[in-house]
């Protein structure tokens, strides 16, 4: 896997702003059913037809195919969990050899820049370490702001891990990132929040104010010459927050896709 250079594949865009939750160049997230065997893109994803291949959370890297576009049925009732598949509206995937495990969130690889790309699944981690003080001193140097907590997410490669930053509150503006090792590079995905008094939700409705490393996953990290993509799922009380960044011209990843997935109550 080559190291992460920085030239802007998309245009990146605040949070707040409108973003696609598919393209044909990236791809989309699918939910499996319950059995592991299918996967449903919500909603439908450009060029479905030429899509081949799936990457999880859990590990897994699948080869899949397109079946049919699905229409939404009686009982659907607004949420996006396994138990509710054949009922969402989406394109319907076939895993053609293996399973996904439970609880894995999928990315649905398109056939544009992501079809030639290289693509490492991420994985459940069992337990989430805190960082290296090393790391964390240089993740706050990086930034320019001190870091209150750092933990691991999960290791990549042999030279890529994956972890998860907040930094010191500056007046109401929190911040929270996961972060890229690339080898000797530190690349950051954004969570910003503004905060609103000790207690209160932050970043998430009941998060009581904390960034959790319990609650994210990396669903996996692609490599295409010097430009880089990570996709992450980040649980909440009533679903998964979904979002691919890419690679741009500084330190900064670009959030360039998002979705969610309203899972609870059912």
């Amino acid at each position: 896997m080559k190291a992460c250079v920085l030239p802007i594949l998309l245009a990146g865009a605040a949070w707040a702003q409108d973003l696609p939750s598919a393209t044909s160049e990236l791809g989309s997230f699918a939910l499996p059913d319950e059995s592991g065997t299918r996967l449903i893109a919500m909603p439908e994803i450009p060029d479905a037809l030429r899509v081949r291949k799936a990457v999880c959370s859990d590990g897994s890297s699948v080869p899949v195919r397109y079946e049919r576009r699905q229409v939404e049925r009686e009982g659907a009732n607004g949420r996006q969990s396994p138990k509710r598949f054949d009922r969402l509206a989406g394109d319907v995937f076939r895993v053609l050899r293996g399973r996904v495990g439970a609880g894995a969130t999928c990315f649905l690889a398109g056939p544009g820049w992501m079809s030639g790309a290289g693509i490492i699944p991420g994985k459940v981690q069992p337990k989430n370490s805190p960082c290296e003080a090393g790391i964390a001193a240089r993740i706050s140097a990086s930034r320019d702001r001190a870091v209150v907590t750092c933990f691991s997410l999960g290791r990549i490669d042999r030279e890529r891990r994956v972890l998860l930053a907040e930094f010191e509150r500056i007046g109401d503006n929190a911040l929270g990132s996961v972060v890229l090792m690339d080898r000797d590079r530190l690349l950051f995905a954004d969570y910003p929040a503004t905060v609103r008094g000790d207690g209160e939700n932050l970043w998430r409705v009941d998060d009581e104010g904390k960034l959790s490393a319990e609650t994210f996953q990396v669903v996996f990290v692609a490599h295409k010459g010097q430009q880089c993509a990570v996709g992450v799922s980040w649980a909440g009380t009533e679903g998964l927050s979904l979002a691919v960044f890419l690679s741009g011209d500084g330190s900064l990843l670009n959030r360039v896709i998002e979705d969610y997935w309203y899972q609870m109550p059912e």
